[in-house]
């Protein structure tokens, strides 16, 4: 799946009003089995999700995303979810994880309802940053 740095960025700058990727970071991604979905409601690009593969593993880490803010509390975080859980599931893969911080709650709020586990906190620059992990091959389909 090719991720193309200037849509990426111009699905950041949507979202939260600035570009947080590198274009180095960008390739790296490209290079290790990317899954790039794009929500979008008439037409509109409103939602975003960016993972990749680690590589020599069978995890993926769901790195970026999230939802135009007057596109939220609508289902389209959930559906996006539950589509690259789906994918890869398809690519064969075992586990997903993401990270987080407390300003996030809604992100956290849907990773936790969709079963993903609390595996590590760590104090970040006066704020808590948050490590969800999910076993996909443990039977539980979301």
């Amino acid at each position: 799946m090719s991720v193309e740095i200037e849509r990426v960025h111009s699905l950041e700058r949507m979202i939260f009003k600035s570009v947080r990727s590198t274009e180095e970071k960008l390739i790296y991604v490209r290079n290790n089995r990317p899954i790039l979905l794009v929500a979008f409601k008439e037409n509109t690009q409103v939602g975003f999700k960016l993972g990749y593969v680690i590589p020599g593993t069978q995890t993926l880490f769901s790195w970026l995303g999230g939802v135009h803010s007057l596109h939220r509390r609508s289902g389209i975080g959930q559906h996006l979810l539950e589509r690259q859980e789906a994918l890869a599931r398809e690519m064969g893969l075992d586990k997903i994880y993401f990270t987080s911080y407390d300003r996030y709650e809604a992100m956290i709020r849907l990773g936790e309802k969709n079963g993903y586990e609390l595996i590590k906190t760590e104090p970040d620059v006066g704020e808590i940053k948050y490590w969800y992990q999910k076993n996909l091959s443990s039977g539980a389909f979301g």
